[in-house]
């Protein structure tokens, strides 16, 4: 197998994995520690080393305002003891990776995954995501450690005269993310990969950066593949867009300013020169930016990295072709957003949006009592992690690309908190066996088969095929605008089609007579 190999800064030795045909690479170097004068800049390019690397321990974890070794302030069953035990710091630029190749010249599927966290937190190590289980199915796997929070997304007046004109002026963590991109490009045969064959994946925040990977003209002819879990970021551009990452550059910069404000630093040079851990103690003390939201730094469209909003490329097609999979659990759709006011009031008030198309919309919502409205407000035509998704899908297959449309909506043993967010990912990484719920054999068998219905996606492009264990996979049949099917899991995966949600069709309408041509 592959214990030694090289990379472009020098030659890296990996570990036997727990299957001895898996050779596992941790923090390996993609990018110059983001410290100093690098603090709030593009990433740069690794240092080189002498002799061999020896790349048997993780990275540092970014900066965040919780260690999730802790448990403070993380919901049960995320924190793990063991991560206590990791530095975390601004030098976080690692990636990992796990192959199965015996040479240089297998020329294996890539796998790159984008951890979440509201791009306020997350790290590439998590147990739940280790990639073992998926190279065991002939893919190489890589997971991407990126600056998150305050340190990769800062957005500040001060900054943008800084570096206008040269390079992006703020979305430092998707700039990691798509560096390390491009380290797997140039790095990747060497560990048995082929780097005209990358897939990218992720789930919530990570699911936003695969969007916003594949929107960015930086990882133009990169990108093989896409994987979205929970969920795509969408805009109907009727005053109901729910949460999203991505704000303007200009609201952005108010953001960094009211910040430095709050925790009374005078401007830029005062900020970099400051302690990492201070700046995360003052996030964390400067509390709410805003009566609504608490303090978070997000995406900016900053006109050089990301040119436009997510939602505009895709009304517009300004995205690869290239198949993708995306979808929901079922449980997030009520655990993650509060319900709207359910009154006929509240629906009169939305649909004034719809101006001279209101009265279209109040025929289809058939609303005759609250009850009835809140129905309406609160159904799938409206909830976030529905819609925004298939809408995306209906985008997608309506202009001939393929996708995949998935729903997550099994038990999960322990507690009572449903297929919550996240819930799918022991089962796409089949890592069962490192939480603390009291999974059983039918929850192992569905972790077996989702897990080759991914890798079968990244190898082929199409989800189908056989298990692990040479059996045929229910058939996952491609999502399209007269036939919206989707692949269900619950103790077993089964396909099936979505309903029909005429108020959601409305919205996409409306959506695309005003978002369609716009740049």
């Amino acid at each position: 197998m592959l214990r030694t190999t090289k990379t472009e800064n020098g030659p890296v030795q990996g570990l036997i994995g727990r299957d001895p045909r898996i050779t596992v690479f941790r923090g390996i170097p993609f990018a110059a520690p983001p410290i100093g004068d690098l603090r709030w800049r593009a990433p740069r390019p690794a240092q080189n080393w002498d002799g061999i690397r020896k790349c048997y321990e993780y990275g540092d974890l970014p900066m965040t305002t919780v260690h999730p070794g802790t448990g403070e302030g993380v919901p049960r069953g995320i924190p793990n003891p063991a991560l206590a035990d990791f530095p975390m710091s601004e030098d976080c630029l690692y990636l990992n990776i796990w192959t199965p190749a015996e040479t240089t010249d297998d020329k294996l599927p890539v796998l790159c995954f984008f951890y979440g966290g509201a791009m306020q937190n997350g790290f590439s190590y998590d147990p739940t995501y280790d990639g073992e289980h998926l190279a065991r199915r002939g893919v190489v796997v890589v997971t991407v450690g990126y600056r998150v929070g305050l340190f990769g997304f800062l957005a500040h007046p001060e900054l943008t005269k800084e570096l206008q004109g040269k390079e992006p002026v703020t979305n430092f963590g998707v700039q990691d993310q798509s560096a390390a991109l491009h380290w797997i490009a140039r790095n990747i045969r060497n560990f048995g990969g082929d780097p005209d064959h990358i897939v990218i994946s992720g789930q919530s925040a990570g699911a936003e950066s695969v969007q916003i990977q594949l929107c960015s003209s930086f990882n133009d002819g990169l990108i093989s593949g896409g994987i979205c879990e929970s969920s795509i970021q969408f805009d109907f551009d009727d005053g109901d867009c729910g949460i999203t990452f991505v704000d303007s550059l200009e609201n952005s910069e108010r953001y960094g300013m009211e910040f430095f404000r709050a925790a009374g630093i005078n401007d830029l040079t005062q900020a970099r020169t400051m302690d990492g851990s201070q700046l995360m103690r003052l996030v964390g003390e400067v509390g709410l930016a805003s009566p609504a939201q608490p303090l978070m730094f997000g995406v900016s469209v900053d006109g050089m990295f990301l040119k436009e909003p997510l939602h505009s490329s895709y009304y517009n097609d300004r995205i690869p072709d290239v198949p993708m999979m995306v979808g929901i659990c079922h449980d997030e759709l009520d655990q993650l957003f509060p319900h709207r006011p359910a009154s006929l009031a509240a629906l009169e008030a939305q649909a004034q949006i719809y101006g001279k198309r209101k009265e279209e919309f109040l025929r289809l919502a058939n609303a005759h009592t609250d009850a009835d409205a809140g129905a309406v407000l609160n159904g799938l035509g409206f909830n976030p992690f529905y819609s925004w998704t298939r809408a995306f899908c209906d985008l997608r297959a309506g202009s001939g690309k393929r996708v995949y449309f998935f729903l997550f909506d099994h038990d999960m043993p322990g507690d009572d908190s449903g297929s919550c967010h996240s819930s799918e990912l022991p089962f796409v990484f089949d890592t069962l066996d490192n939480s603390w719920r009291p999974f059983e054999g039918r929850h192992y068998d569905l972790a077996r088969q989702v897990c080759s219905y991914w890798a079968n996606f990244v190898k082929q492009g199409d989800p189908n095929g056989t298990d692990i264990n040479g059996v045929d996979l229910p058939l996952w049949k491609p999502y399209l605008c007269s036939e919206k099917n989707c692949m269900k899991f619950s103790d077993q995966p089964h396909p099936d089609v979505l309903p029909e949600t005429p108020i959601l069709d409305f919205r996409l309408e409306f959506g695309k007579d005003r978002l369609r041509h716009i740049r």
